[in-house]
């Protein structure tokens, strides 16, 4: 029965102009309110993005787990002042993994050190207890032009 219900729920949307979001459109709404977490600051919103699972490789080598990219955020740290998409691509793997990659523009403080330019980029998002969160990262710089 709940099957059926279900069903004709999915059958009545489109008839009110109603759909359900695409994984694309899932994950690039995560995915922003990640990078607005992230240049806020906001760590504790930031967590309930990110898989307790999470490699996040950085530009320098340097990979970090969930706790310790959090820490460097609430530190104070790692500081991200602008994070620009240039090109932005989602790839679905399944209903529950998809693959961005891209181009973006990056502003950024850790300590003394600025950076300021563009990076390649390769995401992993996992659907987890019905939340998309990142499960990988990793990026490297591009040439300046």
């Amino acid at each position: 029965m709940r099957r059926l219900a279900a069903l004709s729920l999915l059958l009545v949307l489109p008839a009110l102009g109603l759909r359900a979001a695409s994984v694309e459109e899932e994950v690039r709404a995560a995915d922003a309110t990640r990078v607005l977490s992230t240049l806020r600051g906001d760590a504790d919103r930031l967590a309930q993005l990110l898989s307790d699972g999470l490699t996040y490789g950085h530009l320098d080598g340097r990979v970090q787990s969930k706790p310790a990219l959090l820490a460097a955020v609430r530190s104070k740290d790692l500081t991200y002042e602008a994070y620009d998409y240039l090109e932005l691509r989602i790839t679905p793997v399944s209903d529950d993994v998809a693959i961005m990659s891209g181009r973006t523009h990056l502003k950024a403080s850790a300590g003394a050190v600025h950076v300021d330019y563009a990076i390649r980029f390769l995401a992993v998002w996992r659907r987890e207890s019905g939340t998309w969160r990142l499960f990988a990262y990793q990026s490297t710089k591009l040439p300046a032009k």
